[in-house]
């Protein structure tokens, strides 16, 4: 029950992540980075007081699209949790200090503890390569 458990955790984490954030971020910072088109996320980075907000606006959307990958398909799954964790604590932070509903910040950032202390499970890529290199 607990493999299914997992699996079930991972994958609906990291679908809900890449859905409703991630895929659209990180289209938006290919274009931003590519074609040079307007990201208003750069501006709310630098308003944050991050340096390079533009280099920081570009790891955040990797951490929601390529680290949400990474956690479904359970390949480096406990730092691409991690990765996510750090994003979403700033997310949660930014909402917070501007008054604004804090409940999906905070359910992705629990999300992402729980698989970064649980792991992925055996049902995972890692799983797959942990069971290889043993003898």
């Amino acid at each position: 029950m607990e493999r299914i458990g997992l699996l079930i955790l991972r994958l609906g984490f990291a679908s809900l992540l890449l859905g409703f954030h991630g895929w659209a971020r990180l289209g938006r910072a290919i274009g931003y980075v590519f074609h040079g088109q307007p990201w208003t996320f750069v501006d709310l980075v630098e308003r944050m007081g991050f340096p390079a907000p533009a280099v920081f606006a570009v790891l955040s959307a990797t951490a929601e699209s390529v680290g949400a990958l990474l956690v479904a398909l359970g390949l480096f799954t406990r730092w691409a949790s991690a990765l996510i964790a750090i994003n979403m604590a700033v997310a949660l932070f930014n909402e917070a200090s501007k008054g604004d509903p804090l409940e999906l910040p905070a359910l992705y950032l629990l999300g992402a503890v729980a698989i970064l202390l649980l792991g992925p499970g055996p049902w995972s890529l890692d799983g797959v390569l942990r069971r290889k290199r043993r003898p």
